[in-house]
């Protein structure tokens, strides 16, 4: 995006500023991130084998 796209960002409902990103705590969907990521893994090396 533009400097102008990302400065005008604020004007949206559902965007937040950085700031307010940065505080959330991602720690729960960082775990089920990696579980996904796992399986995707063990799926894909069966796969291969």
């Amino acid at each position: 995006h533009s400097e102008k796209d990302l400065s005008r960002a604020a004007e949206y409902r559902f965007v937040d500023t950085p700031e307010a990103l940065r505080a959330h705590d991602y720690s729960e969907m960082n775990q089920v991130l990696f579980g996904f990521l796992d399986k995707l893994e063990a799926r894909y090396t069966a796969a291969q084998a």
